[in-house]
Parts: C-alpha cells; sequence; structure tokens
C-alpha cells in the first residue's frame, strides 16, 4: 500500500477545467455540435463541461494565487506554495510543466466529465491534443494495462490512468474509478447511449444560442438535500452545504446548462433549468434602480422583496429580540406598517467608494453602502421613514440608560445634496474607543427620497451624494457598464447583479499593502481561528468505531452536509490526520487534536484506507478570514474586469438567465481610487 494525495491525480486538471471559462481567449471558431464530446461520454454523467480553443488565457490560471483561488471555488482548498508541490506532480505523471501541458493537452478541445457536482467526485478528463497521442504516451514512459475495449490504457505515475483511442487522450484514476471506465466502454461502442443523445441535455442547449464556445451541464435532481443552516452557537456544530447554491432563478431545477460565446474579450454566458417556469408580474421599475447608479459602483445587486412578509418573520422572531421590540412600539402608531405599504418590491443595494473627511492619514478609500426601495408615495415614506429613525434613536438611548450606560450623541442634521432635502444621523460616536475608527473615519446613517419616490439609504452622505448626482445625469452611470451585455435586460426581470473585480482588485491591493504595513499580524490566518463560529474547533461530521490495537478508526457514517460528506464514506478507515499516522491507542484523542492543531485553518488532510489503497484525502472545512477573501477577490480582478448578470421572468419553457464577463485585457486601472472626483475610464466603449 502506498500513501498519495487525492490532489496528485486528476485534480490539477480538474482545478483549472471547472473555472476555466471566464478566462477564454480570443478566437473566430465555434463549436458545432458534431465536435461536442457529448458524443463520447456516458448519457447518465452528472457534470459535464466542455470549452474549445481556451488554452491562450487558461495558462495565467497557473499563477500561484489564482491557482489556489480556483482551487478553493471548486471545492479543493489548497495553499498558493502549494503550487511548486502541484507542478511538481503534474512533471512527474506526465513529464511536462502545467503551462506546456495546457498547449499540449487542451488547446483543441478539452473536457471534464463527472459523476456529480459535488467536489469529490469520481471525474475524468477528455483532451484532443495538439501531437500524435500515441507520440505523447511513448514521451510519458507509460506501462501498458489490460483493457477490455478497442482503447489502449496506460497506468501513470500517481495512479493516474490514461486511455487512447484515434485522437482521444481520457485521463482518469486508474484505480477504483467507474467513469474512466465508463468512458472507455462508450468509446468501444457502435452505438452508444451519450450525452449528446439525452432528451434533457437536448432539451436545454435548444434553448441557448447556436454553436456554443463551451457548456457546463450539470444534473441536480439526485443530489442530497440541502443541509441544516450554520448555528450561530458555539455548542453546535458549524455545517456546511454539500449541494452548490443556485441563484433565485434556478432554484427548484433537476438540470442547468450554462454555454458560453464570445466576442473578443466579452464572454458572453446563457444559463437555463428546467424548473417549472410561470410568469410572475414584478415592477418594472427595477433596472432603473441599477442603471442609474454611478458608474464607479463596485457592486450592485437589483432584485425584488415583498415587504409586507417581512412583519411575518419579525412575529416569528423571540419575544424579547430587539427588532420584535422596535417592531412593537412602532406598531403603536402605526408607523411600520403604514411604511412597508407604501415600498414597491424593487429594490437595490450598491456598494460604492468614499474618502471620509477625518480619516488617519495614508488609510485607503473605503466601501459605502446605499440601499435604494421603489415606493408608492413619496410624501408618506419621507414622514413615516423619519418618525421610524427618530423613534429608533429614541428606544436605543433608553436601552442605553437601561443598562448604565451612556448613550452615545446622535443627532439629526439636514442638508441639501444636489438640490434635494436630505438627512443624516452622524454614527460616529459609537465607534468610540474602537480599532475601526481611524480606518472608517466616520459612520452616517443619511437618507434622502428622490424625485421620483425612491428612497435612497446610505452609510456615507457623500456616496448618498454620488447616488444623488448620477441619478439626475451629472455624473456617469452605472447603465455604460450594463451596455456590455449582448441582451440588455428587458423591462421584467427578477434579479441583475453587477459587479466590477478590476476596480475591486485595485482597492483591494491599496488595503493589502496598508494592512501589511501596519498591521501585518492580521494577514496570519491563524490569527482568525479564534473568530469563528464555534471557536477554533469545528466537527467533520463523521461517527467512527475506534480500535485502538491497530491505532485506527473506522468510519460507521458521514452527517450530511458536513465537512466530510462527499470525501468519506461508511467503510474508510483513518489511519492519522495532518498527513502522519495515529501513533497511540488513543485515536479519537489524536484526531480530535489534531482537527484543534490543524496546519492549515481552511482543511484537514486525513490518511484514508479505502479499498486496500491508502491515500491522502483533503477534507475542506468553513472558515471566515476577510483578508483571505480580499486576496481572492484581488486575484479575480486581475482576470476579470467587470461582470454583468440579469435573468428574465420564467416563461413556459423555464428560467433563462444571462451573464457577461469583460475580461481585464490592460494592467492598468479602470477608475482611480486616488481623488474623490469622477475620472475618465481609460477604455471606453
Amino acid at each position: 500500500m502506498t500513501e498519495h494525495s487525492s490532489t496528485s491525480r486528476c485534480a490539477p486538471f480538474v482545478c483549472v477545467l471547472l473555472l476555466a471559462l471566464p478566462s477564454l481567449a480570443d478566437t473566430e471558431e465555434t463549436t458545432s455540435p458534431d465536435t461536442s464530446f457529448a458524443q463520447q461520454v456516458p448519457a447518465d454523467v452528472g457534470l459535464f463541461v466542455e470549452l474549445h480553443d481556451g488554452d491562450d488565457l487558461l495558462i495565467p490560471l497557473t499563477e500561484s494565487e489564482t491557482w489556489a483561488t480556483l482551487s478553493a471555488l471548486v471545492g479543493q482548498p489548497a495553499a498558493a506554495a502549494e503550487t511548486a508541490t502541484w507542478r511538481q506532480r503534474i512533471r512527474q505523471t506526465i513529464g511536462m510543466d502545467p503551462i506546456d501541458a495546457i498547449r499540449a493537452l487542451f488547446a483543441e478541445r478539452v473536457a471534464y466529465v463527472g459523476s456529480g457536482a459535488r467536489p469529490a467526485q469520481d471525474a475524468v478528463v477528455l483532451c484532443e491534443p495538439t501531437q500524435a497521442p500515441r507520440t505523447l504516451v511513448d514521451n510519458w514512459s507509460a506501462r501498458p494495462l489490460p483493457a477490455p475495449t478497442r482503447a489502449s490504457v496506460y497506468r501513470l505515475p500517481n495512479h493516474v490512468g490514461v486511455g487512447v483511442q484515434d485522437d482521444l487522450l481520457v485521463f482518469g484514476d486508474v484505480v477504483g474509478s467507474s467513469t474512466f471506465a465508463e468512458v472507455l466502454r462508450v468509446l468501444d461502442e457502435e452505438t452508444p447511449q451519450t450525452l449528446a443523445k439525452d432528451e434533457t441535455y437536448q432539451r436545454l442547449l435548444s434553448r441557448v444560442p447556436q454553436h456554443p464556445d463551451g457548456v457546463v451541464f450539470a444534473r441536480l435532481g439526485a443530489m442530497l438535500p440541502a443541509a441544516t443552516q450554520p448555528a450561530l452557537s458555539t455548542t453546535q456544530p458549524v455545517r456546511i452545504d454539500s449541494r452548490p447554491e443556485l441563484p433565485r432563478f434556478l432554484r427548484g431545477s433537476s438540470n442547468v446548462l450554462l454555454a458560453l460565446h464570445r466576442d473578443r474579450h466579452l464572454l458572453h454566458f446563457t444559463a437555463v433549468g428546467d424548473a417549472p417556469g410561470t410568469p410572475i408580474a414584478r415592477d418594472p421599475a427595477l433596472g432603473d434602480l441599477v442603471a442609474r447608479l454611478p458608474e464607479r459602483t463596485l457592486l450592485a445587486w437589483g432584485g425584488h422583496v415583498d415587504y409586507a412578509s417581512l412583519t411575518q418573520l419579525i412575529h416569528e422572531l423571540p419575544e424579547r429580540h430587539i427588532l420584535r421590540v422596535a417592531y412593537k412600539l412602532h406598531q403603536r402608531a402605526g408607523t411600520t406598517d403604514h411604511l412597508l405599504r407604501a415600498f414597491r418590491t424593487s429594490t437595490c443595494f450598491a456598494v460604492g467608494v468614499v474618502n471620509p473627511e477625518h480619516q488617519a492619514e495614508g488609510v485607503p478609500p473605503i466601501p459605502a453602502a446605499a440601499l435604494l426601495i421603489g415606493t408608492r408615495n413619496a410624501d408618506r415614506v419621507a414622514q413615516e421613514w423619519g418618525t421610524l429613525l427618530e423613534s429608533s434613536i429614541a428606544l436605543y438611548k433608553l436601552m442605553s440608560l437601561q443598562v448604565g450606560q451612556v448613550p452615545a450623541g446622535i443627532d439629526a442634521e439636514m442638508r441639501v445634496i444636489d438640490g434635494r432635502p436630505a438627512q443624516y444621523y452622524d454614527l460616529t460616536s459609537l465607534m468610540d474607543n474602537t480599532p475601526t475608527k481611524p480606518l472608517l473615519g466616520e459612520l452616517h446613517l443619511s437618507w434622502a427620497v428622490d424625485d421620483d419616490g425612491t428612497l435612497i439609504v446610505t452609510t456615507h452622505v457623500d456616496w448618498l451624494r454620488q447616488i444623488l448626482e448620477a441619478r439626475h445625469h451629472r455624473a456617469r452611470q452605472l447603465t455604460r457598464v450594463l451596455t456590455l451585455t449582448n441582451r440588455p435586460p428587458g423591462e421584467w426581470r427578477e434579479t441583475i447583479f453587477v459587479a466590477q473585480p478590476g476596480p475591486i482588485a485595485d482597492l483591494g491591493k491599496l488595503w493589502l499593502t496598508y494592512f501589511q504595513q501596519n498591521f501585518p499580524y492580521i494577514l496570519r490566518e491563524n490569527w482568525w481561528r479564534n473568530f469563528q463560529p464555534g471557536g477554533a474547533y469545528v466537527r467533520i461530521g463523521v461517527q467512527v468505531t475506534q480500535d485502538a490495537e491497530k491505532k485506527q478508526l473506522r468510519v460507521n457514517s458521514v452527517t450530511s452536509g458536513m465537512p466530510a460528506d462527499g470525501v468519506l464514506k461508511p467503510g474508510d478507515v483513518l489511519l492519522g490526520c495532518n498527513r502522519r499516522r495515529f501513533a497511540s491507542e488513543q485515536p479519537v484523542q489524536e484526531m480530535t487534536r489534531g482537527i484543534t492543531q490543524r496546519p492549515n485553518a481552511r482543511w484537514l488532510d486525513v490518511i484514508v484506507e479505502r479499498d486496500r489503497m491508502v491515500r491522502v484525502r483533503r477534507i475542506p472545512l468553513p472558515f471566515l478570514d476577510p483578508v483571505r477573501l480580499l486576496q481572492r477577490l484581488t486575484s479575480i480582478g486581475q482576470l476579470v474586469q467587470r461582470v454583468v448578470y440579469h435573468d428574465d421572468v420564467p416563461n413556459a419553457q423555464g428560467p433563462i438567465g444571462h451573464l457577461t464577463l469583460e475580461l481585464r485585457n490592460h494592467p492598468g486601472p479602470l477608475y482611480s481610487f486616488e481623488s474623490p472626483e469622477e475620472t475618465k475610464p481609460e477604455s471606453e466603449s
């Protein structure tokens, strides 16, 4: 028996493939149906990802920080420093550097085929290399294996199997991989039942534009039900959902398909699902809320909120919950009910950038948030919202006195912003004696009701100014970004989403540099361990039987939705953790101690014996590290400049959504954050 990491087989290829679609090169070729690998894989595959002519910008994904980010997103977390190990395993397996491997193997056609959409599923990679497959295999010094099919099968180092038939290569796990054997069987049959003939796949494919350059197809109907939501109590285990969270418009779909069509540096995706399609009447003002935001908005979400239903949610809170207490007080005067009835469903949440007046010297600009809500009666909303805030501030002061605290001085001030009356509360005093005050400078609760009745609430009065100026055409609007999509949002839609990863990355780099120079300790992952829900300890969700004599644990069951779900299974034997075998007759204690003292907070490596093979399997763990998140956003922003998404109201055929990614085709910043004034973009459409 030999030990080796599960990431040493096809995982390096898989990490690149699953998220390769947002990084494709410009090309004039299109994919015709008769060249799709869908004609060469089993009909019942759970996940099918195909890509044509995508090598040019697959190569940047091998950069260490980007590689680690993609690995985490596909459920195989890794440290950037492990890139060297990953590259070495590629060289050991096929004698090529990853960049050379991408050029030689993935330049024309490549597909990832999995048994399911969860991270640790049985999977294979198919490709049509630029060189003769037999020549490549000879160069790899592969060992021939007996095969019952016409395809030749070989064994490569690190337990990687490769099948060769005509111009195709099939990579898979040579030990215990049913998908590898099934793909080879389909290639061997004269008239196989393939995915291309599957009715569900055909139906979804017929709903997207013809000749896609890439396709992602996933079956979700057979997946486990959603897990219990994470508990914040330290006495409860932290749980994660093993099922990918679908966008709202696709929820209820058993099968989804994503098709890619490229236009130079713009990548247009069309997403469809088979959820029941029923037309829904929505407020058509949603698009206007998003389009009239400032062009430099970093993030914007526009959707529909049923405010009338919020009262029911409040009634379900505990009797002494502060929100329920506040609601009861406001309900006596009818303020809350009047306000909610005056709200439309159209709602927008937006994040921008401000330069606080009282911020410490050298601190970068900070994000500011805004909430925009459409209303039916502007005058009523202005009156009731003002009353609601005044009552809430009074309630805060009363409760502070009851617990023996001196309430902070919070007073309302009136201003005229861009010709509109606005009100704001200065909440900066709430941050006194906190380490965040020098960074944030000041914190406001500012609001105004615009001419069209839109209520705008922001965390900084300067962000309110920027929004009003854009809405009144005195500054560039976000509508310029929305025009990137090849299918402009129609009058009726469920959701609109806009993100600018490029500018987010530029701002993120300023903050990372500032942290490195002033607070280097928060860049260390271990510093964040005690700030996790549930504390530093986390349960992985396995029930085991201890064998003290053999110094091992046998897995009896795995709890659905817990970290080990999809990685371990009943019957597995645990021989150690953190890449060390158990050394005592108390392996349960060693395991518990190993979880707490694991080298990396975001995963646990366990030594597992399954089917007489010993491997190191990585269990991803829930872990919140804001600095690491900022690093990942910065990494993504080096590849993708802007993102635009919107979906249509479901019709009889089912839901459909449209996503456009603009690749970052120049290294310079799209906007300057050195000055709060609006600047002209370098690349203007």
